[in-house]
């Protein structure tokens, strides 16, 4: 390996990091909104709407305006409008009635999904892998809730368990669609889909909360461009100089990142079960990942467009 090389899988690594970083901050942020009264499709929808704006801005200054066949027009909506939409509203509203350090632990089920869903529907070979995999993540979460689910809102389990199950969703339908097209038009058309999913329906409910206070307003703003537009251009172009693999198993640090900031941030606090149960869950989700046997679906790192 020569010097280019190297410096190049050391900027991807710095990228995707990057990427982490933003991406932990989310559930972070989401409880600071929404201590300050802003409602769910008022942060979804400002956050959608300044991402697709920007990037519109770069995806037609780079590769003019997508021409796609009507029917990846069609996915891409369902992506955006329906998945995209309703993992995002699930995760962020989980946070309202758990810890965002639990929030983060539980949306990382989702690799395990992936393995899941792609093994079910035979785009992936049963592996020892897989079902070691498998098993340490079922053990890590039974840790992180506890047996006896004492003193956990089970409404928030439930909405981040099903962000998690959307999201492997999600994952399984982009790969088949990053195959056509490339990954800024898929992001642009997803987050411009999500956009007018919570515009219509926050205006239609009228849940659009305008009367903010500027440091709310900020915070909606760190969201749009931490959270989202400088994770995901930072996770795609580190993607392209290190790999799908290595860029998903680093992006496994996301959960950790969000479990530090809330003890910090937050003064949330995991028992040592749980922090011990968030270790199987990441670790599960890795080996999953390393399957040697991985046949058409690479897991993506965290958050295509979370």
């Amino acid at each position: 390996m020569n010097n280019g090389q190297k410096d190049q899988i050391g900027l991807g690594v710095i990228l995707i990091l990057i990427s982490t970083l933003g991406f932990s901050l989310y559930p972070i942020l989401g409880k600071y909104v929404f201590s300050g009264g802003a409602s769910l499709f008022t942060v979804l929808f400002f956050r959608s709407t300044i991402a697709a704006l920007f990037f519109w801005i770069i995806t037609i200054s780079r590769e003019g305006f997508p021409r796609l066949p009507l029917k990846i027009w069609f996915i891409l909506w369902g992506m955006g409008g329906i998945c995209y939409s309703l993992m995002a509203g699930l995760y962020l509203t989980s946070v309202r009635y758990i810890p965002a350090s639990l929030a983060a632990l539980l949306l990382y089920a989702y690799p395990i999904i992936v393995t899941i869903i792609a093994v079910l529907t035979n785009q992936e070979k049963f592996s020892k892998f897989k079902l070691f995999g498998l098993l340490l993540s079922t053990l890590g979460l039974v840790l992180v809730l506890g047996v006896a689910m004492n003193d956990i809102n089970l409404l928030g389990v439930a909405l981040a368990l099903g962000s998690a199950f959307v999201y492997a969703t999600y994952i399984i339908i982009g790969n088949q669609v990053l195959q056509t097209t490339t990954p800024l038009v898929t992001i642009t058309l997803i987050a411009t889909f999500s956009a007018l999913t919570y515009g219509v329906l926050g205006l239609t409910l009228s849940e659009i909360t305008w009367n903010l206070a500027w440091n709310i307003w900020l915070g909606i703003g760190g969201i749009a461009f931490f959270s989202t537009i400088i994770a995901l251009l930072t996770f795609f172009h580190g993607m392209k100089l290190i790999g799908a693999t290595s860029a998903s198993i680093i992006s496994t640090l996301e959960p950790v990142m969000t479990v530090i900031f809330a003890v910090f941030l937050l003064d949330e606090h995991l028992t040592l079960l749980q922090a011990g149960g968030g270790i199987f869950v990441v670790m599960g989700g890795i080996l999953a990942v390393l399957s040697p046997v991985r046949n058409v679906i690479p897991v993506v790192g965290s958050s295509v467009s979370e």
